[in-house]
């Protein structure tokens, strides 16, 4: 009897679980023949038919009659099913890989996953990704006459057995070693596997053994991490993208071993994908790193703008405060000179009278002369502020007693302040040595201040003069009134030219607002200083307002 086994059966084409590859693989047609015995007919026939490989239908025919199934097609059977494994765990590898690019993932946990997942699916005992730093950027083009300066950097390694250093540093999975030891590199002119990978072709380069290093490469000198002697069998595919070195993909193992046509395949497009991944973060990098750049210069931009606002802004406001005071000192001005001069055309005019008498001729003579010296001391006080500004001043150093001069000072001041009820208290110890100094500058600087004070004070009180020596080097005179005070906000501003205090031309006080910058000016050619404060009284609305002068005992002659 003959049995003919057919694949084309009703119940074949339910078994979907076979793949299109086993279809072509296989025969289209399996046929069992069996010899009949005498009480069954030659002639007789019994066909079964069945899906391909239903050993559930033929292994019980074969195991009845006692025949068994060729080995080849077991053979082929299992060869076909480890390959479409292998194809699953090369999609999957790179279904993984390709994911974690399109995510974004951080460049290092992308070749983790690189060197990890090409060790597991190729069943290798090491795998790295190596990157390039080319010591001149320029020289990351391949080139066959020129071996670049630069140096290998071991980005992600995936090893079977881990060195002392990383089972200390790195953490273990179960099947193997992850990690990368910090400072694991070397130099590119250390290894001859390497410069053979940089000046020849963007083809992989495939070691099955360790004798075809020798054979190979022109320098047989490697780094430890890919010397023959260890892992015999290597696999190196470039991570390149125009003709640009980027790295190296790598895969070893630890016998000899040679690489199939699809392992090499898979390396080149898990490399190129690499390469895709690395460019992606360096261009990444480069942007951010420009943005960043920018930002910086803007920000810097910004700030120097404020800054130049800010100090526009503070011109500006200088400028206004200038003109301020110069309206300010146009209007004192234009006080201070009218008022003299229409004392003097009134006098002039009286005097014109035929009538007039002798008594009153004499008093507008008195007037005429008063106001006008007023006006030359004006005119002498703008003169001395721009020579001493322009330092073309020339000083007259003499002996200068001060108790004599204060004296001198008290009368005049008497004459001039005697109806307001001010009086002149003058403390001078007997002792006082007597100043080598110029005497004009310092007459001058006292009388301005007593001015100010008797200007300021309230009436029927006393402006105290306390001099006194500190050290064998100087004397401190202090010039203190009660009065109208000075503001805070004042204080530092009321040594500049025609500054004068809010108010004081509206209430009639006369001055030009030169006689402190006089008295500062004055100061600075004689080696000294002034301060001033101005202290509200306790329980009084009035000021106590002090001018402190310190002047050497010696005005140095050089200065002078």
């Amino acid at each position: 009897m003959q049995v003919n086994v057919s694949p084309f059966s009703a119940e074949s084409q339910d078994q979907s679980s076979v793949t299109p590859m086993e279809h072509a693989a296989e025969p289209n047609h399996v046929s069992l023949d069996f010899a009949s015995d005498d009480s069954h007919s030659t002639d007789s026939q019994v066909p079964l038919k069945m899906s391909p490989y239903d050993t559930s239908v033929i292994e019980p025919i074969v195991t009845s009659e006692g025949l068994t199934r060729p080995d080849k097609d077991q053979e082929l059977v299992a060869s076909l099913h480890n390959q479409v494994e292998r194809q699953a765990k090369y999609q999957a590898l790179i279904r993984r890989l390709t994911m974690a690019i399109q995510n974004s993932t951080e460049l290092s946990e992308i070749l983790k996953i690189a060197a990890e997942g090409t060790a597991q699916v190729l069943n290798v005992d090491q795998a790295m990704v190596l990157r390039i730093r080319f010591w001149d950027p320029r020289h990351s083009i391949r080139s066959s006459e020129r071996i670049p300066k630069a140096r290998v950097i071991i980005d992600a390694k995936w090893s079977r057995f881990p060195t002392e250093v990383e089972e200390n540093t790195a953490p273990a999975t179960s099947s193997g070693h992850n990690g990368v030891v910090p400072g694991q590199s070397f130099w590119i002119s250390d290894c001859g596997l390497c410069q053979h990978a940089m000046t020849g072709g963007s083809q992989a380069l495939l070691f099955n053994q360790a004798e075809q290093f020798a054979e190979t490469l022109k320098k047989p000198e490697t780094a430890p991490l890919l010397s023959p002697k260890s892992m015999p069998s290597l696999l190196m595919v470039p991570l390149e993208s125009k003709n640009k070195v980027l790295g190296f993909l790598t895969v070893q193992k630890s016998q000899d071993y040679e690489w199939q046509i699809e392992e090499v395949e898979l390396l080149e497009l898990l490399a190129a994908q690499l390469s895709s991944a690395v460019l992606q973060t360096e261009t990444l990098r480069q942007v951010e790193s420009l943005v960043e750049e920018r930002t910086a210069q803007l920000q810097q931009s910004l700030e120097l703008q404020a800054k130049l606002y800010e100090i526009t802004r503070k011109q500006i406001e200088k400028l206004r405060e200038m003109n301020q005071r110069m309206d300010e000192f146009l209007s004192t001005l234009s006080h201070e000179l009218r008022t003299p001069l229409t004392s003097m055309m009134m006098a002039i005019r009286m005097l014109r009278e035929a009538s007039l008498p002798e008594e009153k001729r004499s008093r507008y003579l008195e007037i005429l002369e008063k106001q006008c010296a007023q006006e030359t001391s004006l005119v002498n006080d703008l003169l001395a502020l721009q020579e001493l500004e322009t330092k073309q001043v020339a000083m007259q150093v003499q002996e200068v007693h001060l108790p004599e001069m204060f004296e001198n000072l008290r009368s005049s001041f008497d004459q001039r302040w005697g109806m307001k009820g001010l009086t002149l208290d003058l403390k001078i110890p007997p002792e006082l040595p007597q100043l080598s100094t110029d005497a004009a500058s310092v007459k001058r600087i006292l009388l301005e201040l007593i001015t100010n004070a008797g200007k300021y004070a309230d009436p029927s009180t006393a402006i105290s003069i306390n001099v006194s020596q500190p050290d064998h080097h100087s004397v401190v005179i202090q010039v203190t009134n009660f009065g109208v005070g000075i503001e805070a906000d004042e204080l530092p501003l009321i040594f500049d030219k025609f500054r004068r205090c809010q108010g004081m031309t509206q209430q009639a006080v006369p001055g030009t607002g030169l006689g402190l910058a006089l008295v500062k000016s004055l100061l600075q050619h004689l080696n000294g200083d002034v301060t001033a404060t101005s202290e509200p009284c306790e329980g009084k609305s009035d000021h106590e307002t002090r001018f402190t002068v310190t002047l050497p005992l010696a005005l140095d002659a050089a200065k002078a």
